[in-house]
């Protein structure tokens, strides 16, 4: 019998803008890993912040038979960073990723937790009735979606079209299997405190060979975040698309990098990007095979 459980992230998450093209984003992402010097910048504010509940295994990478069959393109700084550039030596992303700073959503003896990649995950959106700039707010998950698909490998079907709500209560919407379920919701929302911007939950299940595997996934955000944050590129500096794309990606099976610089730092600093290593782990994410 296969036995659920559930992950929640707690965060704070940024600003909104208008996408630009994904080709752009994409170069300007790639660019701006490559180009970073390792000088360390000033980080004086605190943009991001999540608490992860404790889990034993939860920085560590261990090895499932079923991982590394990859399906994003593996440039040969990724190859590096995930020690499997020399084909010769034997494969460990696994060492490689922990040292790179990379962590893990959930993890167990049998393997992290990850999304098969035989399977098209649907992406879905809900607002609450009251909220306006849906029209825009759909566009920015609709193109995250697409960078995350890009790098992961993991093929992700957005929706057309999005649902509206008319309240949406602490009883919240659960997301179908195989899916992952974006709930936009208003400044004072009772399904989230007013502390809180948004939040992340992951569902992973046991499989008979001890294979945990993600099932589905919920990320609720709030209006707020589009009256207290600017806008900006995908995966690039803190703003709305980029705290998105950190909720995505952790709904994909990534934790968090001790990275200051890493999108997928706790804190996002002034200048953040996606590192070679955020790039590498996101590879990883989708080279789980069913």
């Amino acid at each position: 019998m296969l036995h659920e459980m559930n992950l929640r992230y707690i965060v704070s998450v940024m600003s909104l803008r208008k996408l630009i093209y994904l080709s752009i984003l994409l170069v300007a992402v790639t660019i701006g890993f490559l180009s970073f010097s390792a000088a360390n910048a000033p980080n004086t504010t605190q943009n991001l912040t999540v608490h992860l509940e404790d889990t034993p295994l939860e920085n560590s990478w261990t090895k499932n038979l079923r991982d590394t069959n990859w399906r994003a393109y593996l440039s040969p700084e990724v190859k590096n960073t995930l020690n499997i550039e020399n084909t010769n030596a034997s494969l460990n992303p696994y060492i490689a990723l922990h040292n790179s700073g990379a962590t893990p959503m959930v993890s167990t003896e049998n393997g992290v937790a990850l999304w098969g990649n035989c399977r098209t995950i649907n992406v879905s959106t809900v607002f609450e009735s009251s909220l306006t700039q849906k029209n825009e707010l759909f566009d920015v998950v609709d193109g995250v979606a697409e960078v995350v698909s890009s790098y992961t490998g993991l093929q992700m079907s957005n929706s057309s079209n999005y649902k509206s709500l008319e309240k949406v209560h602490t009883n919240l919407p659960s997301p179908e299997k195989g899916s992952i379920l974006i709930i936009w919701v208003s400044r004072n929302s009772e399904a989230l405190s007013s502390q809180q911007l948004g939040t992340t939950e992951v569902w992973h299940t046991i499989e008979s060979d001890g294979t945990p595997t993600i099932t589905r996934a919920r990320i609720l955000l709030s209006e707020k975040i589009v009256e207290r944050y600017d806008t900006g590129l995908i995966g690039r500096d803190d703003n709305i698309e980029t705290a998105i794309m950190h909720e995505l990606v952790h709904a994909v099976g990534i934790g968090h990098s001790t990275h200051k610089n890493s999108f997928m730092h706790t804190e996002l600093a002034d200048e953040t990007f996606a590192t070679s290593a955020d790039i590498a782990a996101m590879a990883f994410a989708g080279s789980r095979s069913c």
